[in-house]
């Protein structure tokens, strides 16, 4: 975890507070927006981040206040609007609140609480706001996942944004985060014309695009509010087709070359699961792969170099207990799709859609890892590093996609 210095720069000592401009006493530095939530859970929160915080620090902003509920031990404004409901990760809407909070009570920084806000630990609230006051632009936590959690994020999310925009930071999908005031207002104006406030935004790519800082805090494991759609592939198809939105809007930035930010944190470890379960799984996901790759072979050939076809197709003739999915094949496969995707080669849902079975390959392959955190670790590193490596074969892709027409 990242050493963390006092929270003097939220309370100024008496002899910085002379030397610097001065702060109008009802100015409050941070500005802690939380989603709508029971009268007990909204009692319940106050308390504990009132073990963290001095009511001069902070200012609580909530759509549940309710004047009846005092004496409260931090001071509370109330909000309205339609986007204080929690969502499965903070959507366009929770960042135009969080902007909008930042604006009215001219705070210098502002961090917004997704769902389940009272499971993050007070100590977590704490270090990010630490990170806001040194000047950090955006800082969001890392959870620890059990084994069948997150692996959108690990195959797809986490190393797109990392080898992309060179930001190593684990969740690049909000679920909570702490946004300087600058960062806050650039959100708004990126999006200002989103007419969807349930539309999925990416801060981590946004700050790096402007130069803006970013750091990441361990916040161990969180309870989540799972997504409003029980259909994975839907869900699947969302987030895969925002964030290749995200891609081509940012295509001018990922093109050139750029180093690795160092980790602003320790990893998380997976937590583990049972292996008898996977051994379970694991034949059934492979036969849907092979189901898949003899309905879509004609689709995937339109977006696929003739190397990948020919990798997947001795894939699909690979029994369960070998089945694996190199890493540098399921890059450059997601990078292909995004091509495609910007080309509009076919109808950008087909082609999501056909997309979907091969993460489920992906899958297949990661899963034998989560019986043993280490193996698991270095696979998704090796993941990671796969798309970083593989970062040239899209560029070049992107400039002259014709020289690789299959």
């Amino acid at each position: 975890m990242a050493s963390f210095s006092s929270f003097e720069s939220l309370n100024p000592s008496p002899e910085k507070a002379h030397a610097e401009s001065p702060v109008p006493s009802n100015r409050p530095r941070l500005v802690l927006c939380l989603p709508s939530m029971t009268p007990e859970m909204l009692e319940n929160t106050l308390a504990n981040l009132a073990t963290v915080f001095a009511p001069s620090e902070v200012l609580i902003a909530s759509p549940d206040f309710e004047q009846s509920i005092t004496p409260t031990p931090l001071p509370v404004t109330a909000y309205e609007g339609p986007h204080c409901q929690p969502n499965w990760v903070l959507t366009a809407g929770n960042y135009l609140v969080a902007a909008s909070q930042a604006e009215q009570h001219d705070s210098a920084s502002v961090l917004m609480l997704g769902s389940d806000a009272a499971t993050l630990p007070p100590s977590v609230v704490r270090q990010m706001a630490e990170l806001l006051a040194s000047g950090i632009d955006l800082t969001v936590p890392s959870y620890s996942l059990g084994p069948h959690d997150g692996l959108v994020n690990a195959a797809l999310l986490y190393p797109v944004t990392r080898a992309l925009f060179a930001a190593n930071i684990r969740f690049p999908l909000a679920v909570d985060a702490g946004m300087s005031r600058r960062m806050a207002s650039r959100m708004t104006q990126r999006h200002a014309t989103l007419s969807q406030p349930e539309a999925l935004v990416w801060p981590v790519s946004e700050a790096a695009i402007a130069a803006f800082s970013v750091r990441q805090v361990d916040a161990g494991t969180r309870a989540r509010r799972p997504p409003d759609t029980t259909d994975f592939n839907t869900l699947f198809t969302d987030v895969a087709g925002s964030l290749f939105v995200d891609i081509e809007a940012k295509a001018s930035f990922w093109q050139r070359a750029r180093s690795l930010a160092p980790a602003a944190s320790s990893e998380p470890p997976p937590q583990t699961g049972n292996t008898n379960d996977m051994d379970d799984e694991l034949p059934s996901m492979v036969d849907a792969f092979r189901l898949a790759h003899n309905n879509l072979h004609e689709i995937w050939s339109l977006i696929l170099p003739p190397q990948s076809l020919l990798a997947l197709k001795k894939l699909s003739l690979t029994q369960p207990a070998a089945f694996s999915m190199a890493t540098g094949l399921w890059a450059r496969i997601v990078y292909d799709f995004a091509l495609a995707f910007h080309l509009r080669t076919l109808n950008r849902g087909h082609l999501l859609g056909a997309l979907t079975p091969l993460y489920m390959a992906w899958a297949a392959s990661t899963l034998r890892f989560f019986g043993d955190p280490a193996a698991s670790a270095t696979h998704l590193e090796e993941t990671a590093v796969a798309f970083e490596r593989e970062k040239s074969y899209l560029v070049s892709r992107w400039r002259w996609p014709d020289r690789f027409n299959p």
